[in-house]
């Protein structure tokens, strides 16, 4: 066939192109900085594009640990992005796991194989007499941004320049993953006592004797706001999970392990990379809520001892919930490097959020000061709206970190896909409060992006309790 005139100009322009081609070797050297540059990469569906070679190389070498999801897809998986070194460090980075800490914030790690003993080896007590049983973290920040298709999430010790960067302080919540009281002195506690000061559920002594018992079991059964109200009267920077360290655990295990969905299996094998993989497992949602009714009106059923064996680890521990005779029901209790319960068993109240529910849309505001306080009463001056919320009961399809609250903006996905936790939300008027995580007889709907909006803080609940929270700093939000 023969070639027309312009076909037979293009052949040779490839000819030329192939004569003049130069080897690696044969090109100049460069000159100047590594921001001049640029590479050719190719995406992952082989189209070519370029890429500035500083921010290329600045970018895997960055103290960032990153993973991001394409938001085109159902999948909860995330794929992990940058430095995968310093991805791989960062539970150690960040000082991850549990802590004694006293009243005035000072702190100090137990060991991370046996809680019962500190890290120098001495011993450590859990009953409060040498400070409180939490889980902490060290002061970082976290970013996230949106990137094409993608949605990324970032903690690095340094500012992040990319997307919404929080400076997060040090601090920690209940290693426990809910709130004890001490009923002598209108304290919240984080610790494992059986002492009837601090018997935990609606206070009920009649069980005391039976396998029923309150005594060693988280605190529920009161008035959501009076839980902040008994954990600040710890000192300045004590509160009742306050949102930021509500949302310190949940993005952390989004980002370590990979995944939006916490109840996915455990993995005990790490990715080619070194990567945690894999998720938390079913917690002690396998309980159904008719089961839990009956077995003691829905109040809590894991002991505050129970997973403390497990100390830093992470994965899932096996527990026997006791019956009249023999054993009533085994389930596992969900541990992240040393934190029980991040989701399941009990809802969490998460202070420092304000929800309006008005006429036509739900909207959701933050405090600007942990130190300044909230009133849960009113939408007070200086509250910051983040978010409009859906007014329907709906899994999750998105979720918006903005200003840490959290809360999730989009519905519509199921138990496997997206954020694989619910939303129950509605359309009644009024003032509510913010739960998070599910409790046992939720099932696959609970998890650690699990929000209810339903209940107003006056409420009181036999499934809901708050985590003592502490920081080292104030934590301001702009």
């Amino acid at each position: 066939m023969a070639l027309s005139t312009e076909q037979e100009a293009k052949v040779v322009a490839i000819i030329n192109a192939f004569d003049n081609g130069k080897k690696i070797s044969d090109l100049p050297p460069a000159i100047g900085g590594l921001e001049n540059y640029i590479a050719e990469v190719q995406d992952i569906s082989g189209e070519s594009k370029q890429i500035n070679f500083y921010n290329a190389i600045a970018t895997v070498n960055k103290k960032m640990a990153v993973r991001r999801w394409n938001e085109t897809l159902a999948t909860p998986v995330s794929e992990a992005w940058g430095n995968l070194d310093f991805l791989r460090d960062l539970p150690g980075v960040l000082g991850l796991g549990a802590y004694l800490v006293k009243d005035d914030r000072t702190r100090r790690k137990l060991d991370p194989t046996n809680h019962y003993k500190f890290q120098d080896g001495s011993p450590a007590a859990l009953n409060g007499s040498m400070g409180q049983y939490m889980w902490c973290w060290n002061a970082h920040y976290y970013s996230f941004w949106k990137e094409g298709n993608y949605l990324y999430e970032a903690v690095s010790p340094n500012q992040i320049d990319r997307g919404e960067c929080y400076r997060i302080p040090a601090g920690g919540v209940s290693a426990l993953g809910a709130g004890i009281i001490d009923r002598t002195n209108n304290l919240l506690c984080s610790l494992i006592s059986d002492e009837v000061r601090y018997r935990g559920g609606n206070n009920n002594a009649a069980y005391d004797d039976t396998h029923r018992t309150f005594l060693g079991k988280a605190a529920t059964g009161i008035v959501y706001s009076t839980f902040s109200t008994y954990a600040r009267a710890r000192g300045v920077g004590w509160d009742a999970n306050w949102y930021v360290g509500q949302a310190v655990p949940i993005y952390l295990i989004r980002i370590i392990l990979g995944t939006r969905n916490s109840q996915a299996p455990v993995s005990t094998d790490k990715d080619v990379n070194g990567l945690y993989q894999g998720g938390l497992g079913n917690g002690v949602t396998t309980l159904s809520s008719d089961e839990w009714n009956t077995y003691n009106g829905c109040y809590p059923i894991i002991p505050t001892a129970s997973g403390v064996e497990s100390g830093d680890g992470t994965g899932e521990i096996s527990y026997d919930i006791p019956g009249a005779s023999g054993v009533f029901k085994n389930v596992k209790i969900p541990i992240f490097f040393g934190l029980k319960h991040p989701f399941g068993h009990l809802w969490r109240m998460v202070r420092g959020i304000q929800i309006n529910v008005g006429a036509e849309k739900t909207e959701a505001y933050v405090a600007p000061s942990l130190y300044s306080g909230f009133d849960h009463t009113t939408i007070a001056a200086g509250l910051i709206k983040t978010v409009e919320i859906p007014r329907a009961d709906s899994y999750i399809k998105k979720i918006s970190m903005n200003k840490l609250c959290g809360l999730p903006t989009e519905t519509g996905a199921s138990a496997s896909t997206y954020y694989c936790d619910q939303l129950w939300s509605n359309t009644s008027q009024g003032l509510r409060c913010r739960l998070s995580g599910g409790d046992a007889g939720d099932g696959a709907a609970a998890g650690a992006g699990a929000s209810y909006a339903n209940n107003a803080w006056s409420y009181t609940d036999a499934n809901v309790s708050a985590p003592l929270c502490y920081f080292d700093e104030d934590v301001i939000m702009q």
